[in-house]
């Protein structure tokens, strides 16, 4: 085992910042949390959140890694391609920080399975409208918090939802005809990092019970403009 000193040094930068310190490090590394989907989201608030000191954290994805992905997921490599993305970052998260633990389920989250992301907070990286509803009600029922993100093209929204806040079936609506995706529509790969910085942020500051944002965020990052 490691030195209890090296974690000292891991996390000195983190804990000599204003209203964060050694306490609220210290209850980071006794949360657990649930990210739905290891895609662009998911690849870095995973990676942002096992650096800063996350205890535990669960990571649902039932796809495997393809070339396309290499543009904006950035745990992965070209040798890691046709492997499943829930095994692969485990074991990259696992080099970065051996200190947590990871959980990694190569699954579609669906009603028989929804208990999987039980935990402190829950992070949605998916790009699935359906599985938000999912989450959403899941959330709702168990009175787990829970952070909406989505990136397309040069856009993303975030919002974190809370007992405090409307729910996601208070503001969206189960649509009526098909979705942009990014398949259809592209992304530019500055997008999830920018939606990613304000998701992972915002995970931080629930879990530590400081005063977190109660509104619905849209960043366009190609016209600079914050909504």
């Amino acid at each position: 085992k490691h030195c209890p000193c090296i974690n000292v040094m891991r996390y000195a930068r983190q804990e000599i910042l204003e209203n964060f310190g050694t306490k609220n490090q210290e209850i980071l590394k006794k949360s657990t949390v649930a990210i739905v989907g290891i895609g662009a989201l998911g690849t870095i608030i995973l990676d942002i959140l096992a650096r800063s000191g996350v205890g535990k954290i669960k990571i649902i994805d039932r796809d495997i890694i393809e070339l396309n992905n290499l543009q904006r997921q950035t745990l992965f490599t070209e040798e890691d391609l046709g492997k499943p993305k829930a095994l692969v970052a485990k074991e990259k998260i696992n080099l970065i920080n051996s200190e947590i633990e990871i959980e990694s389920h190569i699954a579609d989250l669906d009603y028989d399975n929804i208990n999987l992301i039980k935990s402190n907070l829950i992070l949605d990286c998916t790009d699935n409208i359906y599985t938000r509803f999912l989450i959403n009600d899941y959330s709702r029922k168990n009175n787990i918090p829970w952070i909406y993100a989505s990136v397309i093209k040069s856009k993303g929204m975030a919002m974190n939802i809370t007992k405090e806040t409307p729910c996601f079936s208070c503001v969206f609506s189960e649509p009526t005809e098909a979705l942009d995706t990014c398949d259809t529509s592209g992304i530019i790969n500055t997008v999830p990092h920018a939606l990613a910085a304000v998701q992972a942020t915002e995970a931080i500051k629930i879990l530590t019970k400081q005063d977190y944002n109660k509104d619905l965020i849209h960043y366009d990052l190609w016209n600079n403009e914050i909504n």
